[in-house]
């Protein structure tokens, strides 16, 4: 995995995938006992998630399940989601959503593996903020 194309965002180590104009994919490793972001929806994007390795513990409409390895889920526009790897070990999943476009959030708010203290760069006060004050441009409306 070539680290130029690693960012931590929010906590969680993303992998950005050049795809075509159609839809936008990434490679999420959440570590142990680190949640998603705060409960949001997207209003015109179509988002998946599928699990490659381990258990993440996945909101949907304000049910909890456990996806494990191989598991998929489909989440239309407007359906509220997050997420938390309540395990021990690391996950590694595949998000990806269409139309292409949200993978702007990850470039903008990552924190590149190579700098220096970049997971906690990526949950700082002062990051979090950046992320909810300006979520909405991206597509990411949070329940409020």
């Amino acid at each position: 995995m070539n680290d130029i194309n690693l960012l931590w965002v929010l906590g969680h180590k993303i992998r950005l995938t050049d795809t075509d104009d159609s839809y936008g994919l990434i490679e999420v490793t959440s570590l142990p006992k680190v949640p998603g972001p705060p409960p949001h929806y997207h209003k015109a994007e179509n988002e998946f998630f599928f699990i490659v390795r381990g258990t993440l513990d996945v909101m949907r409409d304000g049910e909890w399940s456990k996806m494990v390895a191989g598991d998929f889920v489909d989440l239309p526009p407007n359906t509220v989601h997050t997420f938390i790897n309540n395990t021990e070990e690391n996950v590694i999943w595949i998000t990806g959503w269409r139309p292409k476009g949200f993978q702007k959030f990850f470039n903008d708010f990552g924190i590149s593996s190579t700098q220096e203290g970049a997971q906690e760069k990526s949950v700082s006060q002062e990051t979090i903020q950046k992320v909810m004050e300006s979520c909405e441009r991206y597509g990411m409306f949070v329940r409020r």
